[in-house]
């Protein structure tokens, strides 16, 4: 049995807040989702297989890290964790106080941390979803608990589930829902949007996966450069196209399916699989509407849960082709005897 070192104790700590988080969004949703159209039920749970395949793949990579890169880096570990909460403070900030809303204010924040600060800019973006948390649940205290929570969180996940997009946003509702447990804030509750909103939701989720991925892989942007660009222009353009309820809704959608587009091509060399993530946003974003609102991050994990079922079912089929691959060549062999 390996010996728990420090090191890999860090790596368990974070695969299994980031684990829990995920697996409350998605279960949630699951039993949401009961009550609605038996294709979506079959779509989630088919998903949270995929999900619990890949968690287990992922889970004997935490148990065996402990490497001389996983210690903690004093200068660097110490930088990323402030930087993280000045990034969930002046995100707060431009979306309450200056009143440009949790979308444009977290895209700009990221846009200008990739472009100015880029050895922090996944901390600061991580903080900016901290800071799109609902002044109805937290004021300035609450988010800086939850800052520092998630800058903890950060440090100590930085060795698992690297690649998947959304994986900054789980960091960032796991210190929100913390931070709200510890105070006594309870989060907030919504309605699972109409079919009417879901089309729409779909198409746009689906896109923003996809366009954020090719930005950030084709073009090299970077993958927080990308989903700030991508989120600012939904929540700029959508709106203003659709009106500002729907709009609203649309923006938040598709702010969500860019953190999927975050991805690497470590985990997805195709963009198709991006947009295939995109229906599983869609439908974790929509049945996790009833539960858990107002912390900032939800989003991500919407997306990360999303994407780690993907390659959980990426990995499944690919085991099934192999088996029957063998069977096949099994068959071949005792035809020809």
């Amino acid at each position: 049995m390996k010996q728990l070192t420090h090191r890999r104790l860090a790596s368990i700590a974070g695969y299994l807040i980031l684990g829990v988080f995920t697996y409350i969004v998605f279960a949630g949703g699951f039993v949401v989702s009961l009550g609605h159209s038996p294709i979506v039920i079959a779509i989630i749970g088919v998903w949270l297989i995929g999900l619990t395949y890949e968690s287990v793949r992922e889970w004997k990579s935490a148990y065996s890290a402990d490497s001389e890169e996983q210690r903690f880096d004093f200068p660097k570990d110490t930088l990323s964790f402030l930087s993280l909460f000045l990034g969930t403070l002046i995100t707060f900030w431009i979306s309450v106080d200056l009143g440009h809303g949790a979308v444009v204010a977290s895209g700009l924040v990221g846009i200008f941390a990739a472009a100015f600060l880029k050895p922090y800019a996944a901390p600061i973006f991580s903080g900016s979803f901290v800071g799109m948390a609902s002044s109805q649940v937290f004021g300035y205290p609450g988010m800086a608990l939850a800052g520092v929570i998630a800058g903890g969180v950060f440090v100590l996940s930085k060795h698992v589930f690297n690649g998947f997009g959304g994986k900054l946003g789980t960091i960032a509702w796991s210190g929100c829902v913390f931070a709200a447990l510890i105070m006594g804030k309870p989060l907030l509750t919504g309605e699972v949007p109409g079919w009417d909103v879901g089309w729409l939701l779909l198409v746009y989720c689906i896109a923003g996966a996809a366009v954020t991925f090719i930005l950030s892989v084709w073009f090299g942007q970077g993958a927080v450069m990308a989903s700030g660009m991508v989120g600012l222009a939904a929540g700029l353009l959508l709106p203003a196209l659709h009106g500002p309820a729907l709009g609203g809704t649309l923006a938040v959608g598709v702010y969500s399916a860019s953190f999927a587009g975050m991805s690497g091509t470590n985990r997805f060399e195709k963009a198709y699989w991006l947009a295939i993530g995109g229906v599983m946003v869609t439908l974790a974003f929509m049945y996790s509407a009833p539960f858990m609102g107002g912390g900032g991050g939800k989003l991500g994990t919407i997306a990360f849960g999303s994407m780690i079922g993907v390659r959980g079912l990426m990995e499944i089929g690919m085991h099934l082709q192999r088996l029957l691959g063998k069977t096949e060549q099994e068959s071949e062999v005792a035809a020809n005897n």
